[in-house]
């Protein structure tokens, strides 16, 4: 996934240039987390906008930079920073082998910069080419020969998606239309996601009238695309009735597995993606894919907590129940991550009744009591604070926790 963010202090970059890495090590997976092994925060107060993995440990992606951060030690491996005047946009390819970064004076005007850079060492390997009019700011979703532009606006508006050549900046291909879904092409349609899958664009559709009538009759659909002309490969679709809301899904890849899910739908689907075959389809919420496992949520948040780690056949492969989580009301049953030896949670501290801090947790597989670890992250009284708004995320050497005080978060701390 291609993304933008903010990053480590480090001495080996000057603004606009990437600093090479030393020859480093690539650290291992963790199992497990017993507390704080780092900490990290962003010069001139750099804004993070997201934490990816990479071979060498956390992309960390800023407003006006990015930096690898070794996941063992938090040592800086590269960066690639630029004035904090300047326009700047990065985003990681799906294979997470190289980053895009483009700068120049103003996103109003075409980049003067566009590199390609290794991810493990931040030299650069060629650039790529941008055109006025072809989205040459937007690098979210991108492979090494294609990018994917959706112009801005709300979700509910129809923005139609193109296709750009990485090497050349010429668009291959735009939506006429958006897609509708085959069970009743006459209801409106959005697409609020799309991913790039080897040669396939990947894109969700959800149907349904645009009034509000309960119960609202909703399709929802994942439409397999020819990156190369647009040209429909495969579909698969669902209807179901939503009471008292509006339809929500999203979509997710891992290997050749795709995850379909929502709050709204009454199932949640793994489809396979060179042929579009349904692999296995579940009732049980599902909170996500991890390491080829999905992880589904069961229980009362504010009582308590079941988590089971499932096969892509649906059998349980381990689990965990959770008592009452500290901090309840700021978190959801969705600010967990499955480690080889147990979950980390998520957990907001209190005192006297009010929010503390924010720290993780760890509970082993099959075990019933969660060791709360050194806070991350202190409340101070008077701090407006109601809801988390980090992220958690695991990077090869350490289970990173953004700081989720703030939208506009400026440390990290990692855990191993």
């Amino acid at each position: 996934m291609l993304i933008s963010f903010s990053l480590l202090t480090c001495s080996c970059s000057f603004p606009g240039e990437a600093g090479g890495a030393e020859e480093v090590s690539e650290p291992s997976a963790v199992a497990s987390v017993s507390g704080i092994g780092w900490e990290w925060e962003t010069p001139s107060e750099r804004e993070i906008l997201a934490v990816e993995p990479v071979a060498m440990g956390a992309a960390v992606f800023m407003d006006t930079g990015v930096a690898v951060l070794h996941g063992g030690t938090g040592e800086e491996v590269w960066s690639y920073l630029v004035p904090e005047q300047e326009a700047f946009a990065a985003g990681l390819t799906v294979d997470g082998a190289s980053l895009l970064v483009a700068r120049g004076p103003s996103s109003d005007e075409p980049p003067e910069e566009t590199l390609m850079l290794d991810a493990d060492s931040g030299d650069s390997t060629g650039e790529f080419r941008v055109r006025e009019g072809f989205a040459p700011w937007d690098l979210w979703s991108a492979s090494e020969a294609e990018r994917v532009h959706r112009p801005p606006g709300v979700v509910e508006e129809y923005r139609p998606l193109s296709v750009i050549d990485v090497a050349s900046g010429d668009q291959r291909w735009e939506q006429e239309a958006p897609l509708t879904c085959e069970a009743d092409p006459g209801l409106a349609s959005q697409q609020p996601d799309s991913l790039i899958h080897d040669s396939l664009l990947l894109v969700l559709v959800v149907c349904s009238p645009e009034r509000f009538e309960d119960p609202l009759e909703v399709t929802t659909a994942v439409v397999a695309l020819d990156l190369a002309d647009g040209q429909e490969v495969w579909r698969k679709e669902f209807t179901h009735e939503s009471v008292g809301t509006f339809p929500s899904a999203s979509i997710e890849v891992e290997g050749n597995a795709l995850l379909l899910e929502g709050r709204d739908l009454p199932e949640a689907h793994v489809i396979n993606v060179p042929d579009g075959e349904i692999l296995a389809s579940t009732q049980r919420t599902v909170v996500g894919m991890f390491g080829g496992e999905i992880l589904a949520w069961d229980g009362n948040f504010a009582a308590g907590d079941r988590y089971d780690l499932l096969g892509m056949d649906l059998e349980t492969v381990e689990s965990v129940e959770l008592s009452e989580r500290s901090g309840g009301s700021l978190l959801s049953e969705e600010d967990v991550l499955p480690l080889g030896d147990g979950l980390v949670s998520v957990e907001g501290l209190e005192e006297d009744g009010a929010a503390s801090g924010l720290a993780l947790g760890f509970t082993p597989w099959g075990g019933a009591e969660t060791e709360v670890l050194d806070p991350g992250f202190p409340i101070e009284a008077g701090d407006y604070f109601d809801r988390f708004t980090g992220q958690v995320v695991e990077v090869p050497g350490a289970v990173v926790l953004v700081d989720g005080r703030s939208p506009d978060p400026t440390q990290l701390v990692a855990y191993q």
